[in-house]
């Protein structure tokens, strides 16, 4: 009988050896989990880190400029004198807040509401602080007007607008000319330019008409052209296309637009590439294209990846990783490329001088610059390359 004992203590003995050995190794393995766990967290944050410095570093190489031609009355690169009271909301309802351009507009509001704040002498919660806000894309005015409705029940002290459509937020226009509200304009204006104390955009004209220049030197002054915009009634580009249209008509008698394609037409419910690609097949000449913005760009530079068309020459609009990309490879002859970071940073210059209710320039000529194979790596251009 002793021996069934003694067997049956053995058995416990090593199933408890056995029990223990399992819980110490799965306690080293959860050890060892949670210390892959925590060095991949150490690794995350020190990721985190140096991408965030080298942000700053990239802010801080950023030179903020505005063309000597526009003739200014008042230099909106600096903030000095502009001491706003504490605690100033300055509110920015762009057309996106996706896209690099966007962003790029944005980092040049943050540099300048950092500006004013050290001019000011503002710290801690009575620093001048910025919202920057806008729809999920950039041709939703309705989503748009939402947001500026949103905007103004918080009482900011100036607005900053960039409207997707010029005929869109008159009624908040006048709310927020009723309740003492300041409109500064950026991009893109409104119809009634009274509502705007000023507005801060590129001579969107006078670009036009350099792409319409460049695009008839690169198809011999001679041939037939399509012009492709993603939206027919957003200022910037129809100033873009009316720019565009009047240098060819009055400088370029040779050269002959076929037709204009806008995105949103709403007589036409067909995809821009399908509308696009029916120009092609009925223009078999066909010598160049202008588009006016990132967006068609993408769609057109999908479409004359085709070997039947490449000795298409295309003139674009923006400076975004597509196009630039088209340009080094040779596929596009030149962008139009704004100055986004000098808009944003003078924008918000002009908000906080219509707050100490100082005088502001009817428009604020953000400037551009014409970027080819040959001057896309130049020092002085990188400025306007918001990729």
């Amino acid at each position: 009988m002793w021996k069934k004992y003694l067997s049956l203590l053995m058995a416990g003995m090593l199933l408890a050896t056995l029990c223990g050995c399992a819980k110490k190794q799965e306690s080293s393995e959860k050890d060892n989990t949670e210390s892959a766990e925590e060095a991949e967290e150490i690794q995350e944050e020190e990721e985190e880190t140096d991408e965030g410095q080298t942000e700053n570093d990239q802010t801080d190489e950023i030179e903020i400029e505005l063309p000597q031609e526009s003739q200014l009355a008042i230099d909106y690169t600096l903030a000095e004198g502009l001491e706003l009271p504490p605690k100033t909301r300055i509110a920015v309802v762009a057309k996106t807040t996706k896209g690099n351009y966007w962003k790029a507009i944005r980092t040049g509001m943050e540099m300048a509401v950092e500006d004013l704040n050290e001019a000011a002498g503002l710290e801690g919660n009575e620093k001048v602080t910025m919202t920057f806000e806008g729809p999920d894309q950039e041709d939703n005015a309705e989503q748009q007007i939402n947001i500026v409705d949103a905007v103004l029940a918080e009482n900011p002290q100036v607005l900053c607008l960039a409207a997707i459509d010029v005929e869109s937020c008159s009624a908040q226009l006048e709310n927020a000319q009723e309740n003492g509200i300041p409109v500064i304009g950026f991009d893109s204006g409104v119809s009634s330019k009274e509502m705007m104390d000023t507005i801060c955009k590129t001579d969107n004209y006078g670009a036009g008409a350099e792409a319409a220049r460049r695009l008839a030197a690169a198809v011999g002054d001679f041939g037939e052209i399509l012009i492709v915009s993603s939206q027919q009634n957003t200022e910037s580009l129809t100033d873009r296309v009316l720019g565009f249209e009047s240098e060819i008509t009055n400088a370029h008698k040779t050269v002959t637009i076929v037709d204009t394609v806008y995105g949103d037409d709403p007589e036409d419910d067909r995809s821009l590439e399908e509308r696009i690609r029916e120009i092609l097949e009925n223009h078999p000449n066909l010598k160049g294209c202008f588009v006016t913005d990132e967006n068609a760009a993408a769609e057109v530079l999908d479409i004359l990846k085709n070997p039947e068309y490449q000795d298409m020459k295309l003139a674009g609009f923006d400076a975004s990783e597509k196009q630039l990309k088209a340009v080094r490879e040779g596929r596009e002859v030149g962008i139009i490329c704004q100055n986004p970071y000098g808009m944003g940073y003078a924008t918000v210059i002009s908000a906080a001088r219509a707050i100490l209710t100082l005088d502001n320039d009817e428009m604020i000529n953000a400037g551009y610059q014409w970027i080819d194979q040959g001057n896309i790596d130049l020092e002085e251009n990188q400025k306007y390359l918001y990729e």
